[in-house]
């Protein structure tokens, strides 16, 4: 149903709006495809479609399309664009399928661009004065301008040429004077460059001296680091040598005035001018220095001595670091001797610090074992007694008085196996033995208690208090203190 529908619907005439019956009867529109009765196309002498255009040609249209074609290739032929590019318009309305016609339109619009172009650059470099230029777009135009048109290119033609030698000579000119201005460009270039960089190290130099007035140690060594910097920035410049000789007479000035104020500093600077001396003033200044550096030295051994004797091992330990520098300053001189000597009293002073950590450990043991043996005495197992008392003074050999801490009673102690000092204060497990006359305070004799120390009388190897735990703390405390007595020997040494 749908097929009988589309073909009727195209089986309408587009012209007179009635059926077309039969096949032999329909034409079609060469450009839309619109269906028409025969005799209505060729009525309407065309298409009657609004937009399509197409026309029924006969034989004299045919010829009057050729003939335009004609005539528009013959416009173009006389470089006449704008009349062509009109004619084929014109043309075109009738008949805008026909391709030689767009082809001969297409061809005058591409040579009147082409034209317009090269008159609009030439007109622009005739405008700016560039002849040369303007000469060779006007002689490229010719190829597409009319008689009118060519009269006035010739005309800007001869204009161009009278301009051009004119133009050359101002080139010339111009070409010259940026020449010369290079050049003097360039020599003030050369100058500068040859002022800030070969006569840079003279300007330097030149303020480097103007600025040397030094008078005291602080300038001197300022005028030292400013010379040492130059000689950085200009490693092999010709101002070289004369710094150095500013240098070396500054550390000589120092090191002659400041060697007994600051032996270091001029031990230093001595050493930058050493071989530049010669051998008298070299000797006199070394000894000097060397003097002043061998008695300081001395002193530093003597406050390691003396701060040795009253156990200050660190302070003297550090006294020995420094004379050990001080030797190291000066070696293979006599001083240098010593070394060994200084090493070993160091060596020593570093036992005396960890014996005394050594000794505060047995101390705190002893007291601990102490107080322990004064539990167990306390307990009833024996009869010793736990005595804390001060020495006061001498009776027989190995008899000491003392006063007990507790009572204030004057009590002996005989003691043959260890010495105390008077002032001393003891605290020891003992025995009492008996009672001894000795001398008292005002003269008159007076009885009193004699203690004996309980290891004392164990070491006959008796056991007296049958307590092994009590025998047991005894042993450790003799073994303790014996270690404290080796350790005490120590302290006592004096340095070499």
């Amino acid at each position: 149903m749908s097929d009988v529908t589309n073909r009727s619907s195209k089986s309408i005439c587009t012209f007179c709006q009635t059926p077309i019956k039969n096949e032999a009867e329909e034409y079609s529109c060469p450009s839309c495809s619109s269906p028409y009765h025969t005799d209505c196309w060729f009525e309407n002498k065309g298409c009657a479609v609004y937009g399509c255009g197409e026309k029924l040609r006969d034989y004299r249209e045919e010829s009057s399309m050729r003939d335009a074609i004609i005539n528009i290739e013959y416009l173009i032929n006389k470089n006449q664009f704008s009349e062509a590019i009109f004619e084929a318009k014109q043309f075109l309305k009738i008949d805008r399928n026909n391709s030689e016609l767009k082809n001969h339109y297409n061809k005058a619009v591409s040579l009147i661009n082409n034209k317009i172009n090269l008159m609009t650059s030439g007109d622009e470099a005739f405008n700016k004065k560039d002849y040369k230029s303007a000469e060779i777009y006007y002689k490229n135009v010719l190829k597409y301008t009319d008689e009118v048109e060519t009269n006035f290119i010739n005309a800007r033609l001869e204009i161009s040429k009278e301009k051009i030698p004119e133009q050359k000579r101002r080139a010339v000119y111009h070409n010259a004077l940026i020449i010369v201005i290079i050049i003097a460009i360039l020599s003030a270039i050369g100058y500068l460059g040859y002022y800030t960089f070969i006569l840079k190290e003279d300007r330097d130099y030149s303020e480097l001296v103007k600025s040397d007035n030094a008078r005291d140690l602080k300038t001197m060594e300022t005028m030292i680091g400013k010379y040492e910097n130059f000689l950085r920035s200009y490693t092999n410049g010709k101002n070289k040598k004369r710094a150095i000789d500013r240098i070396n007479q500054y550390s000589y000035q120092i090191a002659s005035i400041y060697y007994k104020d600051d032996w270091k500093l001029a031990l230093r600077h001595f050493n930058k001018i050493e071989n530049t001396l010669d051998q008298e003033k070299s000797k006199n200044l070394k000894t000097n220095i060397y003097n002043t550096a061998f008695n300081e030295y001395k002193q530093k051994l003597s406050n390691a001595k003396k701060l040795n004797s009253i156990s200050k091992y660190s302070e003297s330990l550090n006294e020995l670091n420094n004379a050990i520098n001080i030797v190291s300053s000066f070696p293979g001189t006599d001083m240098t001797k010593e070394t060994e000597i200084i090493q070993s009293n160091m060596t020593l002073l570093n036992k005396k610090i960890s014996s005394i950590l050594k000794i505060n450990d047995i101390e705190r043991e002893i007291r601990e074992k102490e107080k322990e043996l004064s539990g167990i005495s306390s307990s009833g197992n024996s009869g010793t007694v736990l005595l804390t008392a001060r020495i006061t003074g001498f009776s027989e050999p190995d008899i000491y008085l003392s006063r007990e801490s507790e009572s204030g009673k004057t009590v002996a102690v005989r003691n043959v196996n260890k010495d105390y000092t008077i002032g001393q204060i003891i605290n020891i497990e003992s025995l009492l033995s008996e009672k001894i006359t000795v001398p008292g305070e005002n003269g008159k004799d007076i009885t009193v208690p004699l203690y004996i120390p309980y290891y004392e009388q164990n070491l006959s190897g008796e056991n007296i208090t049958g307590n092994p735990e009590k025998e047991a703390a005894f042993e450790r405390v003799r073994n303790l203190k014996i270690q404290k007595e080796k350790l005490d020997s120590l302290l006592k040494m004096s340095l070499l």
